[in-house]
C-alpha cells in the first residue's frame, strides 16, 4: 500500500494545497513591510505596530497579518481612551495570489490564537475600505460582527501627497474627504 497526503506539499497540480498547509511564525517589520509593499493597497505606507505573523507555504511567505493599538481612541460600547488596553487593531493584512482560497480567515484566526498567547486580548478590530472595494468579507467569515461606517474624517493634501503628521498652518495644501471604512469587531471578555 502506498501512503500518499490528502494534499500535495507545492503550488499547482491536480490536487489543491490547501489553507492547513500554511505555518504561521511572528516576523519582523521590515520583512512585513516588503511584502505590504508588493501586495498591500497602501504599499509601503508607514504604519505603527506591535506584531506581525507571516504566512507561509512550504517555506515561502504568502502571507502577512500586522497587529496594534487602535486608531480609534472610542468605539461606543466597546472601548474609550481609558479602556482601551487589551484591544487590538488588524493594521495591515495582505496574502499573495498563490495562497490557497480561504487563507486569509483561516490566518486571521490562527494569528489571533498566537497574539492570545502573548498579550492578555479583550479584542480586536477591523478596517475594510469600500472605496478600493474591500467589504469586509474575509473579517465576517472570522466571525467579526460589523458595526457599520466610521465617522467621516479629513486628510490635509500637499500636491498629490497626505501630509501624514504635522501642523498645517502656513502649508499650501487642501483638505480632502477621507473615505469612510467598514468598522468589525470580535470581542473575546
Amino acid at each position: 500500500m502506498i501512503k500518499q497526503d490528502l494534499f500535495q506539499n507545492l503550488d499547482g497540480g491536480l490536487i489543491p494545497t490547501s489553507p492547513l498547509q500554511m505555518k504561521i511564525r511572528k516576523i519582523r517589520f521590515e520583512t512585513a513591510l516588503l511584502f505590504y509593499k508588493k501586495w498591500h493597497y497602501l504599499g509601503d505606507t508607514i504604519f505603527l505596530a506591535t506584531i506581525n505573523y507571516g504566512a507561509y507555504f512550504s517555506n515561502i511567505l504568502r502571507g502577512v497579518i500586522s497587529y496594534g493599538s487602535p486608531n480609534a481612541t472610542e468605539i461606543n460600547g466597546y472601548f474609550n481612551r481609558h479602556t482601551q488596553n487589551g484591544w487590538f487593531e488588524i493594521k495591515r493584512l495582505a496574502m499573495d495570489d498563490k495562497a490557497p482560497k480561504y487563507s486569509e480567515s483561516r490566518f486571521i484566526g490562527v494569528s489571533i490564537k498566537l497574539l492570545k498567547k502573548i498579550f492578555m486580548v479583550i479584542g480586536i478590530i477591523a478596517l475594510a475600505d469600500d472605496s478600493i472595494g474591500h467589504k469586509g468579507i474575509i473579517y465576517k467569515a472570522s466571525g467579526f460582527k460589523y458595526l457599520g461606517l466610521t465617522k467621516q474624517k479629513k486628510d490635509f493634501w500637499v500636491g498629490d501627497k497626505i501630509q501624514q503628521r504635522g501642523k498645517t498652518k502656513g502649508i499650501l495644501g487642501i483638505w480632502k474627504d477621507r473615505s469612510q471604512k467598514n468598522l468589525y469587531i470580535k470581542k473575546f471578555i
